[in-house]
């Protein structure tokens, strides 16, 4: 695919938003980012995004992330873990799991604490606050000292939650920024993973494999426990498209990160995200987008990888 090819697919993903939502979403609610290859990138690694071709729309502009922050948490765990920063237990492995695979909100406030000590409690006093909040900027403050050109702009500090923090987390969303995250910061962490680059990549990468999902799914008719397929990017892809996502969904935003190999052969990375509740709301258009963005990459050529 060519700038030109990438600019025919983005007018139609930008069309189909606009018209299904009657203008609800717009083309400036809208951020996409794809990198594509001409093999699985698990078996062939080209190399940082930094140095490949990859396309984009509005990826630099940081945005509430919803679950998709659960990944750059992961990368910490298992990265904290290779350095000797933090050696977990089967406990935190449990938490880690459902983190990714269940979108667990409760093991993401759990693993938040265990990776910085400091853990959700009761609301504190201001001198306890500002010692809590400088020990919770330890994923953001290692993020930032990797000093990857894709993570600038981003913020990692908070769990999520299913309404709403408690006590001294709630306290902190007044003392501090938001968790913040771009469609390029989010393609490039998806492709290091993919390509093996990052500490227990395989393992990541298990987590994140929605293999059994869609299986369940298409036995069943019955959404598992979950589900980070239906309503999002891979649901409108072939059967025979192995799919690894981390998706994000609040009451006002919608958003998806795969890595998917075609059976044909080509391989890409995809992140779209969207601030409306409109896309909140909806199931139908990501999933017409992930079928838009797949037939691309096959009918579209690719760059090599």
């Amino acid at each position: 695919m060519d700038k030109a090819g990438f600019g025919i697919l983005l007018d139609k993903i930008i069309c189909l938003a606009v018209e299904r939502s009657g203008g609800k979403l717009e083309a400036g609610d809208i951020s996409v980012a794809l990198a594509i290859f001409d093999r699985p990138l698990r078996s062939a690694d080209p190399g940082p995004l930094s140095s490949i071709s990859s396309f984009s729309y509005r990826d630099d502009v940081p945005v509430y992330p919803a679950s998709v922050v659960k990944l750059f948490c992961l990368h910490a765990f298992t990265a904290f873990e290779a350095m000797g920063r933090f050696t977990p237990n089967d406990e935190d492995r449990r938490a880690a799991r459902a983190m990714i695979e269940l979108s667990s909100n409760e093991a993401t406030a759990f693993l938040m604490g265990r990776l910085t000590g400091a853990f959700d409690g009761p609301c504190l006093d201001d001198e306890a606050l500002t010692a809590w909040l400088r020990d919770r900027h330890a994923v953001q403050d290692w993020l930032m000292g990797l000093r990857q050109p894709e993570f600038r702009d981003i913020t990692v500090l908070h769990a999520t939650y299913e309404d709403s923090p408690y006590g001294c987390a709630y306290q902190a969303r007044a003392r501090s920024p938001g968790n913040r995250l771009t469609a390029r910061a989010c393609l490039a962490l998806m492709h290091d993973i993919a390509r093996g680059a990052t500490a227990s990549s395989d393992w990541m990468m298990e987590l994140m494999d929605r293999t059994r999902e869609r299986q369940a799914f298409a036995e069943t008719g019955i959404p598992p426990e979950g589900d980070q397929v239906r309503g999002f990017l891979g649901e409108g892809m072939p059967a025979d498209t192995r799919l690894w996502s981390k998706a994000g969904h609040t009451s006002w935003t919608r958003h998806d990160l795969v890595y998917a190999e075609t059976a044909q052969g080509p391989s890409f990375v995809a992140c779209v995200m969207t601030d409306s509740r409109w896309s909140a709301a909806d199931t139908t258009l990501f999933p017409d987008i992930g079928r838009l963005i797949h037939d691309a990459v096959l009918q579209g050529g690719h760059d090599a990888a």
